[in-house]
């Protein structure tokens, strides 16, 4: 459209004007420029995500237990994921559990990073990262006293079931939580609550190769 407006305008203003059986080649060609030059942009974008880290392996011979919830406030449930893998991104367990959906994210995202430390324990793992999207969360359990938030009562009566010296707590951003993100999702299409041992539900092996390279 370009090239037949600039050449109707050449003829307006009495100026010399390419011929008209040049519009479709310069158009071709303007075309085939712009195609190449997007061709270019997607390739580095191709380059920069795959050059992103999306995970942080634990230290050697170390574990990192992921964490994420969900809310499905449709159905009046809220998703837990949870995924226990070593320091070569293999998973050792991963879980998918709904419940009653309580009255606040936050308390979600404790409810989850608990069921977190008590599959661990029911696991028979001790030192491990414990890694959630939640920064509130993280914080609470960072404390060495008991919170006064809303779920400070959760988070202290999991604590008893292990020795708390044994977890480091971490925060990530929610690139790094993909899979228990997806887990906590999952669980609107579980029964009570689902786990697989080395493994997770088929359908995120794409996000669990994504996640972890």
């Amino acid at each position: 459209m370009w090239t037949i407006w600039s050449h109707r305008n050449q003829i307006r203003v009495q100026q010399n004007a390419y011929p008209i059986t040049q519009v479709v080649p310069n158009a071709q060609q303007a075309f085939s420029i712009f195609q190449r030059a997007n061709r270019v942009q997607q390739l580095q974008a191709m380059v920069s995500n795959t050059n992103q880290v999306t995970w942080i392996p634990p230290p050697a011979n170390s574990l990192k237990i992921n964490f994420d919830g969900a809310l499905f406030k449709d159905i009046n449930k809220a998703g837990l994921g949870v995924v226990i893998h070593n320091d070569h991104g293999q998973v050792l367990a991963s879980l998918s559990e709904h419940i009653q959906m309580p009255f606040s994210s936050d308390l979600v995202e404790a409810l989850t990073a608990a069921r977190a430390i008590s599959f661990a324990h029911e696991l028979s793992f001790a030192n491990y990262i414990l890694e959630g999207g939640s920064d509130v969360v993280i914080k609470a359990l960072k404390r060495n006293d008991d919170s006064l938030s809303s779920f400070g009562h959760i988070l202290a009566s999991t604590k008893t079931l292990t020795d708390v010296n044994c977890i480091t707590f971490s925060h990530t951003c929610r690139i790094g939580n993909a899979v228990a993100r997806n887990l906590a999702k999952h669980a609107r299409h579980v029964i009570g609550f689902k786990v697989w041992m080395e493994d997770v539900p088929p359908h995120l092996h794409s996000v669990l190769f994504a996640n972890y390279g």
